[in-house]
């Protein structure tokens, strides 16, 4: 149970952890901000942040979008992620939220970009 996961964590080694999901997040953060009508909500580094990225996309609801990601096996949320206040104070709708963590590949930031691409040609705006 979680004795066995936090033993797993401490082996890996918790700096080893932080390294990789900060690799992660920074490929997602500049893979994303090379697309046309790709807007990034939270810092734009990833030193300051965790493996959490949010984004919308110029003409296409974060619902949509979530929708054309999980046909392709991408797994993200969509909504206001308990921040509605604030999505309300930016004039946001929803936004589209990927997270890295320990599990998570290199290859599979590159299929979150390659579907937000995708996502926008569907829907006529890329």
């Amino acid at each position: 149970g979680l004795g066995a996961a936090v033993d797993y964590l401490n082996a890996v080694g918790m700096d080893r952890v932080a390294a990789h999901e900060h690799a992660l997040t920074e490929r997602a953060l500049a893979g994303l901000a090379e697309i046309d009508g790709v807007h990034l909500v939270g810092p734009p580094a990833s030193t300051d942040r965790g493996g959490a990225v949010a984004f919308v996309v110029d003409g296409v609801h974060a619902h949509d979008a979530g929708q054309v990601l999980d046909s392709l096996g991408i797994a993200i949320r969509v909504g206001h992620h308990c921040a509605w206040p604030l999505h309300r104070r930016f004039g946001i709708a929803a936004t589209v939220r990927a997270t890295f963590a320990l599990y998570n590949l290199p290859s599979e930031v590159d299929a979150l970009i390659d579907g937000v691409h995708r996502a926008r040609r569907f829907f006529g705006v890329g």
